[in-house]
């Protein structure tokens, strides 16, 4: 199974897929409804007593967990102790508890993640996931509208709100794939800073030894900040783009090369012989 999810990935990374699920099969007949009368943040008594109870739970036992699980450590809490106000934060969409390991790293209760509508379940899993922090981004512009107004609230609240840029999940892809602007699209239109968390994945000769995965270890990366000038869909691609380039310093510093994803490998090849 494991060989067969590389070959898939190396073959995506070839064709420049790089926002394509290596699982292409999503459940959607059990998602849940979010079009009209769908309230986005916990709102009735059973919602917010749901969430006080749950978000203790996940901080000590998420915690435990993920140390002993995969050596989990998060670095540069500085950097999350330098914001003022509310944030949206991009991570690499890499681990299948990254997630959870985002509100471990940003704070339990701080910290809101949106996602793909058909992740919210109908029924108890559904309400657990919601109570969690969980935003659906539907497909539709009332839902876009509605995601909108959310995001606008919980940063006026000092919250953080999680996106995942690269769209698909590449569990434990070490490099940076190329980012959609959602995310940036929104830090611009509430003048919000973006904080760049990066997931690293490091071998050491115990974990080895023992024939455990790499231990991961968490960065959050200084805070990027939206141009105050200039058209909003140009200040949006240029935060994308430095955040970026901030994430992909990061890739170079901790594993100790150079980051080239194949399509570029390639073009530089053709560029070369082209010259010779």
């Amino acid at each position: 199974m494991a060989k067969e999810y590389r070959r898939i990935e190396a073959e995506y990374e070839k064709s420049g897929q790089f926002d394509r699920d290596l699982n292409d099969e999503h459940r959607t007949f059990d998602a849940r409804d979010i079009g009209e009368g769908y309230s986005y943040l916990p709102s009735s008594f059973g919602e917010k007593l749901r969430r006080f109870f749950l978000l203790p739970v996940i901080r000590l036992f998420g915690s435990v967990y993920l140390f002993f699980g995969y050596g989990f450590r998060v670095k540069g809490k500085k950097n999350l102790r330098a914001l003022k106000g509310g944030a949206v934060s991009v991570c690499n969409h890499a681990h299948e508890l990254d997630t959870l390991m985002l509100k471990i790293a940003l704070g339990c209760s701080r910290t809101f993640h949106t996602g793909s509508y058909y992740l919210l379940k109908r029924g108890w899993l559904g309400r657990i996931f919601k109570a969690g922090g969980f935003l659906p981004v539907g497909t539709g512009v009332h839902d876009l509208e509605k995601l909108q107004n959310a995001v606008g609230t919980l940063l006026s609240r000092r919250k953080i709100v999680n996106f995942y840029p690269e769209h698909a999940l590449w569990r434990r892809y070490e490099k940076v794939r190329p980012f959609k602007a959602g995310a940036f699209r929104f830090a611009v239109r509430f003048s919000a800073p973006v904080l760049p968390v990066f997931i690293e994945f490091r071998s050491t000769r115990l974990r080895r030894a023992l024939g455990l995965q790499k231990k991961v270890i968490m960065h959050i990366l200084p805070a990027q900040y939206p141009e105050k000038e200039g058209a909003p869909k140009a200040r949006a691609a240029e935060l994308c783009g430095r955040v970026r380039a901030a994430m992909i310093e990061k890739y170079r510093l901790v594993y100790g090369r150079e980051m080239v994803l194949q399509p570029e490998a390639d073009k530089g090849e053709e560029s070369q012989e082209q010259k010779e």
